[in-house]
């Protein structure tokens, strides 16, 4: 009786966690792309042998006892690989020893995740399992054959490290048992997963749009560059600028005055990763925006946010667009009338550098662009 009991629970647990899957939060991403990685795993846990298993174990002189341990020090290994990012296939083995008995259990598997790119990314596994169990005296015994359910979690510490927990309940019908034939064992560990670089389909049909937007967005970045260091190596002069001092960062004159340009990149407006609430650091630069945009009242402003192209277009785009909305709520406190600015999410379609290297992914997490749409 207490072994139904337990196997309940045992099933209840498994199937409480699925639950997780319905919740949306879970599936945003960090930034890393998985598609078509391997996937290393090792870690530690326990073995719960079934009770008529146990028992005829303990008959059949395979322990030190005639009541073998319930629960058992396990290891387990595994290597996969993630097709997609849903979809992964794993090979592993898991090794367990008590009471002098010891377990050998190989096992192939197929994966469904919730998100393989999120943080945070629960996971469903099923496949075949065949334990080899050996006691004293060489004594041996196995499955026929055998089946296994599983769910768990991975937590991302890294981009290419993962904190991993997973609880399987196998199915494995042995011939030598008296009555019941089927026996009811589940193993739970946790431990790393080590993940290789995914691989990113390139984007052919927009190559050519993409080449065109990046000659012109680079030279708009070097001339903010250049104007900056320029007006740092000027001797102060005796003139009023006709709308005030510009904000650092952006266009000036050589008197230090603002310069309307079709596109101003705000370099210091900078986000936290995955997130898009301002920062203290940018607060004082866009207070002196706001101040110059509230100077030229027959403009209008476009907002524009961008992302590098790791994680998911459609991620990446959601991103780049709650960034650049968040700016332009800062700037509407600050006085600034809502008609005068949109904001626009690019997320990682316009490139002002190649995303193959570190570099120029860097150089596309650039911060907001302030667009002149109607001088």
């Amino acid at each position: 009786m207490s072994d139904r009991i337990l196997k309940s629970v045992r099933t209840l647990a498994a199937v409480l966690p699925m639950l997780a899957l319905a919740q949306p939060m879970l599936a945003q991403s960090e930034g890393q792309q998985r598609e078509g990685s391997w996937e290393w795993s090792a870690g530690a846990g326990l073995l719960y042998t079934d009770g008529a298993l146990r028992s005829f174990l303990g008959s059949g002189g395979y322990g030190t006892s005639a009541s073998p341990s319930r629960l058992a020090p396990a290891l387990a290994v595994r290597v996969g690989y993630n097709v997609s990012n849903h979809w992964g296939f794993s090979i592993g083995t898991s090794g367990a020893k008590a009471s002098g008995v010891k377990y050998l259990t190989p096992f192939a598997a197929a994966t469904y995740t919730a998100n393989l790119n999120a943080r945070f990314s629960p996971f469903l596994t099923g496949g075949t399992q065949f334990t080899r169990i050996t006691g004293q005296n060489s004594r041996k015994t196995h499955p026929t054959w055998g089946a296994h359910l599983g769910v768990g979690f991975r937590d991302m510490l890294s981009p290419n490290f993962a904190l991993r927990l997973e609880g399987r309940m196998g199915l494995e019908h042995y011939a030598a048992l008296p009555r019941a034939k089927t026996a009811y064992n589940s193993i739970a560990t946790i431990g790393f997963s080590y993940f290789t670089a995914g691989r990113r389909a390139p984007s052919a049909p927009m190559a050519a749009r993409v080449d065109t937007v990046r000659l012109v967005r680079v030279d708009t970045v070097r001339l903010v560059r250049v104007d900056t260091v320029r007006l740092a190596a000027l001797p102060p002069r005796p003139h009023v600028c006709q709308h005030g001092i510009a904000p650092p960062g952006v266009p000036v004159d050589e008197y230090g005055c603002l310069v309307l340009r079709d596109t101003l990149l705000l370099e210091g407006v900078h986000f936290d990763f995955d997130k898009s609430v301002i920062t203290p650091t940018a607060i004082p630069i866009l207070d002196r925006v706001a101040e110059s945009m509230l100077a030229h009242p027959e403009a209008v402003f476009e907002i524009a946010g961008h992302t590098d192209s790791i994680g998911t277009f459609a991620y990446n785009f959601l991103l780049s667009a709650r960034r650049a909305a968040a700016v332009r709520d800062y700037l509407i406190r600050q006085g600034v009338p809502a008609s005068k600015m949109t904001a626009v999410g690019y997320g990682e379609g316009f490139p002002i550098a190649p995303n193959a290297t570190v570099k120029g992914r860097a150089l596309n997490r650039r911060g907001i662009e302030l667009r002149v749409k109607k001088p």
